[in-house]
């Protein structure tokens, strides 16, 4: 069976010669042409665990990942899984085997990719001794892959869903180098440290606790990025981080707060970026709880809700009002579902409907000898969210319940979370750009991100009905009734839709931050020569 679109995407794909170079088109910026060369030094909040794909748990480690490893099939910024190793693909009738046959690729050793090294890495994404936090989701629909020849794997799958294609984009290990290890200890494998690559850039080296440098992968065989090196620097302190862009001594820092952006702006030398990003400001409501088993409760919380407190005040307009589990930058979004307004008086009508009323005048609804009285918690360091659970105490005091606010240490706040010890909780959830909301919403998922363990019948057939659907045009009109449903039963309230925020030196040209990443053109970033401050790293 053919899937609309992909010959377009294969032609678009240019196919590999081998594994020498192959130089990609040089694009004047003004008045200058691109050269190759230099170093870039950019800020990174942690240190990455590890930097195996197999297990490898904070951002940071999937930040330099990606710089590490191509997939077979990379999302581009149309949101579609475009060719990258593998040259083309071929689908069985009934759409359930998939047939990848891969461009001539290789190792950053010079040893060539093969299909036992695509076949190897899947088998330990879903070994039960590795226990990959990316073994469900869509690799669970996987019945098998298997390597016809060197150069041609087969993926098998359970069920015909739309996000078939985008399952080959797991990353890929070196069978050679992996086979003989033990997945019980994966996590002291050599490569946690020392990772092997078929991207853009290899590590050149890790000192632990200060930084890493990624050097120009000369073995790529796509096209090669302009820069030579990568110098990231480990620095935990969010103002010290600032002021070493400010002073020189890095040249990129992502995730810039919005209280701080502004006054970058206004510096001389320095750039700042926005993007509409993945993420999702939302209070979740704990389900298991009789408080909010209404859903009349529910939306008149999210109503007494003031949005605008939150993007205008606490992201210094850096950011849009929510309404759904779907950002506005995914392509299934229903932009003619509004967010929910700031309407006092309706959230009232609708406590009052509930059977919330305030009997003993004291300011507080009650209901059978109950106050409406519950904890909203939330995380440390991030001053949207600190702030954000006072503006929202005092919104739902405005219409008669009473909230008292907790903000803990992160680790703190995300075991009791996990485990269910909460009443509410204001967090943020990074939408997937496959548009799949099934993790957060799904009554399959409270082992996932279904925090609040909401759980409904009709949002589960939805969201099936439309993870089924391999075309575009038939299922956008799924997801909008899905939106639909939320904005009526109102799992959680959502309440903002941060930007991406980027600054860096205005010495480094073509950066463009996109929501797939801050580093969405590093391909194309270079500094001209005069303004190169690190010859050698």
């Amino acid at each position: 069976m053919r899937m609309t679109g992909w010959a377009l995407l294969l032609l678009a794909a240019a196919a590999c010669s081998g594994c020498g170079d192959r130089d990609g088109r040089k694009v004047a910026t003004g008045d200058r042409v691109p050269e190759a060369g230099g170093t870039v030094v950019m800020a990174f909040g942690a240190e990455p665990d590890v930097l195996n794909p197999l297990i490898h748990t904070s951002a940071q480690a999937g930040q330099v990942i990606v710089l590490l490893l191509d997939g077979l099939v990379e999302m581009e910024e149309d949101f579609l899984y475009h060719p990258r190793i593998a040259e083309r693909l071929t689908f069985s009738p009934d759409s359930l085997m998939i047939t990848v046959h891969l461009n001539p690729w290789c190792w950053s050793d010079g040893t060539p990719l093969t299909a036992d090294d695509v076949v190897r890495s899947f088998e330990l994404f879903v070994d039960p001794l590795v226990a990959s936090p990316r073994a469900g989701g869509r690799l669970a629909n996987v019945l098998g892959v298997s390597a016809i020849d060197e150069r041609t794997v087969r993926y098998d799958f359970r069920e015909r869903r739309a996000d078939q294609v985008a399952t080959l984009g797991h990353a890929l290990l070196p069978a050679a180098a992996v086979l003989e290890l033990d997945p019980a200890a994966v996590r002291a494998w050599p490569l946690n440290d020392a990772p092997a690559a078929n991207g853009m850039f290899e590590l050149e080296s890790w000192e632990r606790g200060r930084h890493l440098i990624l050097r120009r992968n000369e073995s790529y065989p796509g096209i090669k990025p302009l820069l030579e090196r990568i110098l990231i620097r480990f620095i935990p302190d969010e103002t010290a981080r600032l002021v070493e862009l400010e002073t020189g001594g890095v040249d990129v820092v992502d995730n810039v707060p919005p209280h701080r952006a502004a006054r970058l702006a206004e510096q001389e030398g320095i750039e700042v970026a926005a993007s509409a990003g993945r993420l999702m400001g939302m209070v979740y409501w704990n389900h298991e709880l009789d408080l909010f088993a209404d859903r009349r409760v529910r939306k008149a919380l999210s109503l007494a809700a003031n949005r605008s407190a939150f993007v205008d005040g606490l992201l210094s307009g850096y950011g849009t009002p929510a309404g759904g589990p779907l950002p506005p930058v995914l392509w299934a979004h229903d932009a003619s579902i509004a967010p929910d307004p700031f309407d006092p008086d309706a959230a009232r009508r609708l406590l009052e409907e509930a059977g919330w009323t305030d009997n003993d005048g004291d300011g507080i609804r009650d209901r059978n000898g109950k106050r409406f009285s519950f904890t909203l918690v939330t995380r440390k360091g991030d001053p949207v969210r600190e702030n954000g659970v006072v503006i929202l105490s005092e919104n739902y005091r405005a219409v008669g319940v009473d909230v008292k606010t907790r903000v803990l240490e992160f680790s703190t706040v995300i075991d009791h979370v996990r485990q269910g010890d909460f009443e509410a909780y204001l967090g943020v959830f990074s939408a997937r750009l496959a548009v799949d909301p099934s993790g957060l919403l799904g009554s399959d998922s409270f082992d996932r991100w279904n925090y609040g363990h909401y759980a409904n019948a009709y949002a589960d057939s939805l969201m099936n009905l439309a993870l089924s659907l391999t075309d575009r045009d038939a299922a956008r009109p799924v997801w909008a009734e899905f939106q639909r449903h939320c904005a009526e039963d109102q799992p959680m309230a959502f309440l903002y839709y941060p930007h991406d925020i980027v600054a860096h030196s205005s010495r480094l040209e073509a950066v463009r931050p996109h929501v797939l990443s801050p580093y969405q053109t590093i391909r194309e970033w270079w500094i001209p020569a005069e303004l190169r401050r690190y010859d050698h790293q």
